[in-house]
C-alpha cells in the first residue's frame, strides 16, 4: 500500500511540472552534458603537446591574416588574444581550468535536478552556477587574456536562463 502511495505521489509530482520548466531543463541538460563530457575528455586526454599547439596556432594566424586582408583589424586583435589565451590555458592552467569546469557542470546538474523536483533551492544554486564560470575565469586567467565578448556572451546567456527559470519560481517550494 505504501508503494502505491509513493507511486501516486510521484505521478502527481510529474503531472504538476510546468512544460516550460521541463523544456528549460532539457536544454540545460544538453548543455551540461556537453560541458561535463568535454571537461572529462580534456582531463583524460591532457593538454596539447607543442606540435599540436603550433598547428592550432598556425590555423589561427591564417585566419588572422585573412581578416587583416579584409580590413577587419578588430577581429584580428581578438584572434591574437585568443592565441595567447589558448597557450596560457594549455600550458599554464589546463588541469585547474578543466577540473573547475567539471565541478561547475556538476553544480549545474544538481541545480537543474532540484528545480525539476520543484525545489526553490535549485534556483538559488542555479544562480550561483551561472556566476561561477565568470568568476573562475577572472581567478584563473590573467586579465589581459580575457576577451570581453566571451564575458558578455556568458553574462547574457546566464541572465537569460536565470530569468527564464525565475519565471517558474511560482511553481517551486
Amino acid at each position: 500500500m505504501e508503494e502505491e502511495n509513493t507511486s501516486l505521489d510521484q505521478r502527481k509530482s510529474n503531472e504538476r511540472k510546468p512544460t516550460f520548466l521541463v523544456i528549460l531543463a532539457v536544454l540545460s541538460f544538453i548543455y551540461l552534458a556537453f560541458s561535463l563530457f568535454g571537461a572529462l575528455g580534456s582531463l583524460f586526454s591532457g593538454p596539447l603537446n607543442t606540435e599540436q599547439m603550433e598547428a592550432q596556432k598556425a590555423q589561427l594566424y591564417e585566419s588572422k591574416s585573412s581578416l587583416e586582408a579584409q580590413g577587419m583589424d578588430n577581429f584580428s586583435e581578438m584572434i591574437e588574444k585568443s592565441i595567447h589565451y589558448s597557450e596560457y590555458m594549455n600550458f599554464e592552467a589546463f588541469y585547474l581550468s578543466h577540473a573547475t569546469n567539471l565541478i561547475i557542470s556538476l553544480v549545474g546538474i544538481v541545480a537543474v535536478i532540484l528545480m525539476l523536483q520543484l525545489k526553490r533551492i535549485g534556483f538559488h544554486i542555479y544562480v550561483a552556477y551561472s556566476l561561477l564560470p565568470i568568476i573562475t575565469m577572472y581567478i584563473i586567467t590573467p586579465m589581459e587574456l580575457i576577451l570581453t565578448i566571451s564575458v558578455i556572451t556568458m553574462v547574457v546567456v546566464s541572465a537569460l536562463f536565470t530569468i527564464l527559470y525565475g519565471l517558474n519560481l511560482k511553481h517551486m517550494k
